[in-house]
């Protein structure tokens, strides 16, 4: 355990989101051999307490059995699972590029496999370059394939805070410090666990597509499924005094609080 005494003062001001998931991550895997008595059982009430809106189905807490359990942060499933399936890509980017095309309702755009060389050759050209190689090679796109590939850029270049898999759910979670949510990113981050759950579902241990939702963690001010204040009692009915994770949650919490927003 470590005391209070070798915190810093910048752990008191440290404003970066990573540090303070970085707890977070580590206390979302205390204890889970106790399933719904665990900290993660604590963490996930409270999300369903919210109306949270699932896709592909529907579950409440007391559904949860804990059976399967999977978390991952900052995750880049589509950027590894491409490199994982290189060179043999063709059909998995076409399907990608159909659900990117369905997502922002684009009727007309050329699939991956045919779009001109060098934008389709993985050799020299990847996804989140696609737009870029285009204007440096003067190669035209269209309206509409701006817009999709623009879109996939995006996708390969997003890292979603959290994953949680928990039986046969998928959730996300968009995870905010001391910033406010852009709607635009949380948007993107639906439009990712719907590729996951659609695409990529078998790489992440589902047999079959999964119920998923996206939630929201951050400061109470900005009304968010779940805040700091919430996981900060969890940690401490997790961690003893002097643990290093209860000390940088609750120094969060803290800063939060003396920007007004906590």
């Amino acid at each position: 355990m470590l005391e209070l005494k070798n915190m810093t003062n910048y752990d008191f001001y440290n404003r970066e989101e990573r540090a303070i998931c970085s707890h977070l991550f580590r206390l979302l895997h205390e204890h889970i051999e106790k399933k719904a008595d665990s900290p993660l059982a604590q963490f996930l009430k409270i999300v369903f307490e919210h109306d949270i809106v699932f896709k592909n189905g529907h579950k409440n807490f007391a559904d949860l059995n804990f059976d399967r359990i999977a978390i991952y942060c900052e995750v880049s499933l589509l950027r590894d699972a491409y490199q994982n399936r290189k060179p043999h890509i063709n059909s998995f980017m076409d399907n990608l590029t159909r659900l990117i095309m369905n997502q922002e309702n684009i009727q007309k755009c050329r699939l991956f496999t045919e779009l001109p060389k060098p934008l389709n050759d993985i050799k020299v050209t990847h996804p989140n370059q696609i737009i870029r190689k285009a204007n440096s090679e003067h190669i035209e796109l269209s309206n509409s394939e701006n817009i999709v590939y623009a879109s996939m850029q995006g996708m390969f270049n997003a890292k979603p805070d959290l994953v949680l898999i928990i039986d046969d759910i998928l959730l996300v979670c968009e995870a905010k410090f001391t910033e406010r949510f852009d709607e635009k990113q949380f948007k993107r981050t639906l439009n990712i666990a719907e590729i996951w759950s659609t695409l990529l579902y078998e790489d992440l241990g589902f047999k079959q597509p999964p119920i998923y939702s996206i939630f929201k963690l951050g400061a109470s001010y900005f009304k968010p499924e779940i805040n700091w204040t919430e996981v900060i009692k969890i940690a401490e009915k997790t961690y003893r005094e002097n643990d290093r994770t209860r000390i940088a949650i609750k120094a969060g919490v803290e800063l939060l609080r003396k920007m007004q927003y906590e």
